[in-house]
């Protein structure tokens, strides 16, 4: 870059932090000559870097060492007892539409004697506590300022177990609105993504609540109670209170949802990771399944990042595609390393976004290592399949089962080998080898290894909740269906030409329902990833052309990849519970921009 684009860039960024800063509504800044009417910056020297270019022109990241720091894990949050909680045990209610009322709990209740009753009482106790923090990105850096759970990003992990349903009280203790300076909003409302949840508990983006700095008479301590059941979809028509074992969630993770400002505020380091166990996947690598276990298993969330000269995250308001950045992080920190030892290894691979879509594959210099995925969204995969790639839109996950005893090379490298230039999306470009992120390091001699080999066999993991695919058509043919367009209408981000209202229901559905519902993206500019809440759906055709058995597709998701000019149809159930939820493109800045619907269970 030439020294006075360089000079150009650096004015122009620091003037679009001043914007953000000012809180200036789209309006104002339209009146004021900033937007145009599609809500796009205007071209114009000193506040946007391509007045002078045909290409956006934004000043790079300070220089950041490769490996030279160790790739964090992620520290198990332990419970607490329920009279040690901060503000006293939870009285059986929850704040909804932004703090301003407070309900009951679905599905559990405090009694006169201070025990907990209702349907899935809670059993276990958590609280964390939202708040500003310094954190490094890089061992060279000055510290960056981040909102984390705990004050951590990413935040903590929740080892959680069927059977034993949690309250986690979240605490916001995030600056003033008053005195807050620059991106995000101090609201927050936390989705875990994508628990079989209660609607109250499920952090919709109009369930926000205020910090604690911020006081008012509904919420005046600055905190909120939700429940996680940790229970199967199905328990109802099953009679049984435990639902369907096939139904289980493994990977999940958690993160900021509040209306509005879900990027922003997922940009500044809210996001978690909550993992789930049962009878088969047991976290403990001698029963059940046998999969990699303790230190053996290892959540990774991957996020990307801009920042400024002084080492803060730089969020781009005015960037109505998706932001990418040029600093790749794994667990918090800028390109790490990780040493493991000549044994199998569980990566669990989150990607919190908010517009960067991976393909993640293993390089040892000369050639891709194959690995084998176990699942897809969190859920395992009917057996495990061997690859040598695996592709996550925004908010998908994958875990792999990797073999290093089996692997030559004491060095390899996690890369990205998924080219992306700007928030629309892929167009399918791989590169070769692709860009590094996590140099992991083979050390230390053989060590016990209690893990099923899955290249000794198909490793068959669990049964899909309709394992016959031909009935399952059978049975979609005969559901009601609705039709789901994700357009760019006029310049605004719409599902069925519609902007996100979160008092209008555009589906209201029935309790125990079954239907398809045909997600289509008439566009060519653009790709969206696609996320439902509440429950797992199945894919059952992509562009008219049923999906494949043999692909990671077949099983259960929460999030589709819609890419550009495609319809997915997929098969949707409504089980168990009621309430308001929401459908929304994870691209999360065109979530922001409205790209999201409100349906109704009945």
């Amino acid at each position: 870059m030439a020294d006075w684009q360089d000079r150009l860039a650096v004015i122009a960024q620091r003037n679009r932090q001043e914007i953000v800063n000012a809180k200036l509504s789209r309006r104002e800044m339209m009146r004021l000559g900033l937007l145009t009417s599609t809500g796009s910056l205007v071209l114009k020297a000193g506040l946007s870097a391509r007045a002078h270019a045909q290409t956006a022109l934004i000043p790079p990241s300070p220089a950041a060492t490769s490996w030279a720091q160790p790739m964090p894990v992620l520290p198990i949050k332990t419970p607490v007892a329920v009279n040690q909680l901060t503000h006293g045990a939870p009285d059986g209610t929850t704040l909804i539409d932004g703090a301003r009322r407070r309900i009951n709990h679905q599905l559990c209740s405090r009694n006169a004697d201070g025990t907990y009753g209702g349907t899935f009482p809670p059993q276990k106790f958590y609280e964390t506590f939202v708040r500003e923090a310094d954190h490094k990105f890089h061992p060279s850096w000055a510290p960056s300022k981040i909102w984390g759970f705990d004050g951590t990003y990413p935040g903590p992990r929740y080892n959680a177990y069927y059977g034993e349903p949690i309250m986690v009280r979240f605490h916001n203790h995030l600056p003033s609105r008053k005195t807050h300076v620059g991106f995000g909003m101090p609201e927050i409302t936390t989705h875990l993504h994508n628990a079989h949840t209660p609607s109250e508990s499920d952090g919709n983006p109009a369930d926000f609540f205020n910090s604690v700095n911020d006081p008012d008479e509904v919420n005046p301590l600055g905190f909120k109670d939700q429940h996680y059941p940790n229970v199967y979809a199905g328990y109802t028509a099953l009679n049984d209170l435990r639902g369907d074992p096939n139904e289980a969630l493994g990977s999940l993770w958690y993160h900021d949802h509040t209306l509005d400002f879900t990027s922003q505020n997922i940009y500044k380091g809210l996001v978690g990771v909550y993992t789930l166990f049962d009878h088969l996947d047991t976290g403990d690598e001698t029963t059940g399944l046998r999969l990699p276990s303790g230190e053996f298993d290892v959540p990774i969330m991957f996020g990307d990042f801009v920042f400024d000269r002084d080492c803060q995250p730089v969020f781009d308001l005015f960037n109505v595609d998706g932001i990418l950045g040029d600093r790749f992080c794994a667990n918090g920190v800028i390109q790490p390393y990780f040493n493991v030892k000549p044994r199998r290894y569980r990566f669990r691979l989150y990607n919190h976004g908010p517009a960067r879509w991976y393909e993640f594959a293993l390089y040892d210099g000369r050639g891709f290592i194959p690995f084998w995925q176990i699942s897809n969204d969190g859920n395992l995969l009917p057996q495990a399949v061997q690859k040598t790639s695996v592709r996550l839109s925004v908010a998908e996950r994958a875990d792999i089962i990797v073999d290093f005893s089996k692997i030559q090379s004491s060095r390899i490298y996690l890369v990205n080998r998924l080219k992306q230039d700007d928030g629309r999306g892929p167009k399918n470009e791989i590169l070769n080898p692709g860009v590094p992120i996590i140099q992991l390091n083979k050390v230390g001699p053989a060590v016990r290894d209690d893990s099923a080999d899955p290249a000794a066999a198909p490793l068959q993991l669990r049964p899909l909740p309709d394992p016959d695919f031909a009935a399952l058509l059978a049975r979609a043919d005969k559901a009601k269906k609705r039709t789901f367009r994700f357009d760019r209408s006029n310049g605004a981000w719409t599902v069925n030409g519609k902007l996100f209202d979160p008092k209008e229901a555009a589906a209201r559905i029935d309790q125990e329902s079954e239907e398809v519902w045909v997600i289509q993206n008439r566009d060519d500019g653009w790709s969206h990833p696609v996320h439902m809440h509440f429950e797992e759906h199945r894919i059952l055709k992509r562009n008219g052309r049923p999906i494949a058995t043999n692909t990671s597709e077949y099983g259960r998701k929460d999030t589709i990849p819609l890419y550009r000019k495609e319809e997915v149809e997929v098969f949707m159930r409504f089980r168990d519970m009621k309430g308001r939820y929401v459908m929304h493109c994870h691209n999360v800045t065109h979530e922001d921009a409205a790209m999201m619907m409100r349906f109704d269970i009945v």
